[in-house]
């Protein structure tokens, strides 16, 4: 049977209010509701038997989940877990990993800020130090290879005592929602024998993955945002190179210390859930089968991008500004950034014109906005889904026009 075009007819698969706009998918996502008896199955299999259920019954869905998701990431499923969430996943690598006092890190200022607030935490506690790139959007790929490059090159030129270890760069970062070159800065961080960690919260579901091809040491994502499994579901990748140094924050029975780096064979274990709400990892394999149902991955990011690239177009046109894009087009995925006309000044202080916008458009105009700064301009990042269409984009123009004007 072919699938029935995207759009606003997949509205009635979501528990989606009626009549809210949910342009802001990037934050939380959301799944099908046909999922929800599963859940509640789930629930009861717990309750019914817990022992049957938690010790030989759940860990056997859970492989299996791993196993289909496994393709999509284009990895063996032997190297990825389950975290809460991509943070779950960043911290369980960064505080684990062994830092040396005086080692460096390199990142940028995209960082999302629980991941920064993270590196903060090893600059006080393992007495790291950052080093920073800062990348002003739009920015072409060549130029953010570059300006990592100049970074790394400047480092080992003022101390080569402490090197550079570790870099935490995005696949996609949150704000501005653009796409990185990942894979590039990734062959060339092992150019300079430096270990990638790369935040991918955003990438699976919206963008093709080959982790087998791009080989990075660590690669985290989160699958409620974009693969519409229930929140508080990530996976966790670990090349095998590395697996005997990852540890989760919080120590289990399977904790085994590891000389050998590649030695992974407390992985599996140390990382699994225990006892905790792990349905959303049991959802996740019908999240799957779901999207495949509808077309699967190739057919749902050709219908998000193409709707951010023209909802993007739409809206500018409206406010009468522009899409941050580069000039070869890689920035944009299925989250776009479109410029805000903001006056300045304006009633309010800067640091209260995104609650401002968000408060607003969830209250008053049921829909949701992510407003930021970036280089001294003020941007709003929308997000494409299945269920959208360019009549929720111009919606969301026309609530953009009245809080702009409001504000002013």
């Amino acid at each position: 049977m072919t699938p029935k075009p995207f759009g606003k007819q997949y509205r009635a698969d979501f528990p989606l209010e009626e009549g809210y706009i949910p342009m802001n998918s990037g934050a939380f996502g959301s799944f099908p509701k046909k999922f929800v008896p599963l859940i509640e199955n789930y629930n009861e299999q717990t309750e019914k038997q817990p022992d049957r259920w938690l010790r030989f019954q759940a860990p056997e869905k859970l492989l299996k989940s791993l196993e289909s998701a496994a393709p999509i990431l284009g990895c063996d499923s032997s190297d990825i877990v389950f975290a809460n969430n991509s943070t779950t996943g960043v911290n369980n690598i960064l505080r684990s990993f062994p830092f040396q006092e005086g080692d460096k890190i390199l990142c940028y200022q995209t960082v999302y800020s629980n991941c920064g607030k993270t590196l903060e935490f090893l600059e006080t506690y393992k007495k790291v130090k950052l080093v920073r790139v800062h990348l002003n959007y739009p920015i072409e790929d060549d130029d953010v290879v570059r300006l990592t490059r100049e970074a790394i090159e400047r480092e080992q030129a003022k101390d080569g005592t402490h090197k550079i270890k570790l870099c935490l760069l995005d696949a996609i970062s949150s704000l501005p929602g653009v796409c990185k070159p990942y894979q590039r800065l990734v062959k060339l961080l092992k150019e300079y024998d430096i270990k990638s960690l790369v935040d991918g919260a955003h990438a699976i579901g919206q963008i093709e993955l080959n982790l087998r091809e791009c080989d990075p040491d660590f690669f985290v994502t989160n699958c409620h945002k974009w693969l519409f499994t229930p929140r508080g579901c990530a996976i966790m990748y670990v090349a095998k190179r590395n697996q005997g140094i990852v540890h989760p924050t919080s120590i289990n029975y399977a904790f085994q210390y590891h000389e050998d780096a590649a030695d992974g064979s407390s992985f599996r274990e140390e990382h699994y859930p225990g006892v905790m709400y792990m349905n959303s990892f049991l959802i996740l394999d019908e999240s799957i089968k779901y999207r495949e149902s509808l077309g699967g991955e190739k057919a749902i990011r050709e219908y998000t991008h193409k709707l951010a690239v023209e909802g993007g177009e739409l809206v500018a046109k409206m406010l009468g500004t522009q899409v941050m894009e580069n000039s070869t087009k890689t920035l944009t995925a299925s989250m776009v950034n479109v410029e805000l006309p903001i006056p300045s000044p304006v009633s309010l202080p800067d640091s209260q014109i995104p609650n401002f916008f968000m408060k607003k458009a969830v209250f008053e105009h049921n829909t949701a906005l992510t407003v930021y700064k970036n280089n001294d301009k003020w941007w709003v990042r929308l997000c494409a889904q299945i269920y959208l269409d360019l009549d929720d984009f111009k919606a969301t123009g026309e609530v953009l026009l009245k809080l702009i004007k409001e504000l002013e």
